[in-house]
This record gives structure tokens, sequence and C-alpha cells, in this order.
């Protein structure tokens, strides 16, 4: 009897602690806003859902942001600067990011309170933390500031025009960020642990896809 209970048993373990991805491609997913506009705004009058994709360009910094809050979850996504000339006006670093943990009750504003994964020619896998968020950075508290950035330990970018994976995962405080899946940071004891996701669009054409969640039963 005692043979037959316990791969029982582990079984339910197995199933109870196991993660459900879902996509999160789809313009439902997602509102936009943008510097120029204190509403939400319908992501397809400010973006570009195309092939599998969601292109972001144009003269308008701003972001998508989920319409649902997650916690203790597993973010993938890949990236990738567009290089069509059109919309390549600047010749400064290319700059972006994925934020993450932004609170429910935190205001649309360009940006948003939340933790940020940079992405940026040479900081790219930098945490930002923005207004007032801290986290334990190689057992030192990070000093609540409106932006304050904890550098990357590794590098591990891909040229321009190529595409990039992003892995963060975010599980009771504890964050640690992939970048084509290699540890670049990590931290403990983050003070937002849940909350809604954006992709930013800050002045550089950008491309995204195959953006995926899994929540983390625990």
């Amino acid at each position: 009897m005692l043979k037959k209970i316990i791969p029982i048993f582990t079984f339910l373990f197995i199933l109870h602690s196991c993660s459900v991805q879902q996509k999160i491609n789809s313009e439902s997913d997602w509102y936009a806003y943008t510097k120029t506009s204190s509403e939400k705004q319908d992501p397809l009058k400010v973006y570009e859902f195309s092939d599998g994709m969601i292109r972001m360009h144009g003269e308008n910094i701003g972001y998508l942001m989920t319409k649902k809050s997650y916690d203790n979850f597993e973010l993938s996504l890949e990236y990738r600067w567009n290089m069509d000339e059109k919309y390549n006006k600047g010749k400064g670093k290319k700059n972006s990011g994925v934020m993450y943990n932004i609170p429910t009750d935190s205001p649309d504003r360009i940006w948003p309170k939340g933790i940020q994964f940079q992405i940026k020619e040479n900081t790219t896998g930098d945490f930002i933390f923005m207004d007032q968020i801290t986290a334990k950075v190689n057992g030192k508290l990070v000093e609540p500031g409106a932006s304050v950035t904890s550098p990357k330990f590794s590098e591990n970018e891909r040229p321009y025009g190529e595409w990039n994976s992003i892995t963060i995962r975010s599980v009771n405080g504890k964050i640690t960020q992939f970048l084509n899946e290699k540890l670049v940071n990590e931290c403990l004891e983050a003070s937002s642990v849940e909350g809604r996701i954006s992709l930013n669009y800050e002045g550089s054409a950008i491309d995204f896809r195959n953006i995926r969640l899994k929540q983390i039963k625990r």
C-alpha cells in the first residue's frame, strides 16, 4: 500500500508546483501610454502589431503596459533593434527597456514606478530601480531614489539587428535577469514583488516578439 501512496503524493506535489505559461503578444493584452497624452490609448493607434511582432517606433516616446498584474513569474521575450533607416534619425546609443513589478496603484507617467531590465548599448542587463524601489544587490541594500542603476555583472548582447532573448524571473522578492540565456544580474528582497509589465519605447526603434509569461505556483 505504501508503495502506491508515495507516487500519487509525488504527482500531486509536482502538479501543485508546476507553472502555467501564457502568451502576451496580442494588442488586447496591453494599453498604450505616451508622453503627449494623459490618457490610456489603443495600442494599435500607437504601435505596430504585425508578423508576430510588436514594432515600436515613431516620434512619441511611451510604452505598452499590461492590463493585468502578475506576481511570482518568469517572463521571457525576444527583442532586436529595428535598423530601417527611416526610423533611425539619431546617432546616440539605442535605448529601451522592459519594466515589471509596476504597482497597480502607480499612475501612468514617463517613467512609472517599478523595476527595469535596461536595454541599451553596453548596459543591457542593468537593473534600474524607479521611484524609491529598493533591493539587495551583492548583499548591499540599494539606496532608494528617483532612478537608481545597479550595473549588470556580465555582458552578452548580440550585434544590432540580431534577435536577443531576455528572461526575467521574479519570485518572492528574488529577481534574476538573463540575457541570451546567461545570468547578467540578480537581487534579493525587492520592495516591489508584483505588478504590471511594460515594454518601453524611448525613441529607438525596437521590435519585440515571443512574449511569454509563466505564473509560478508556490
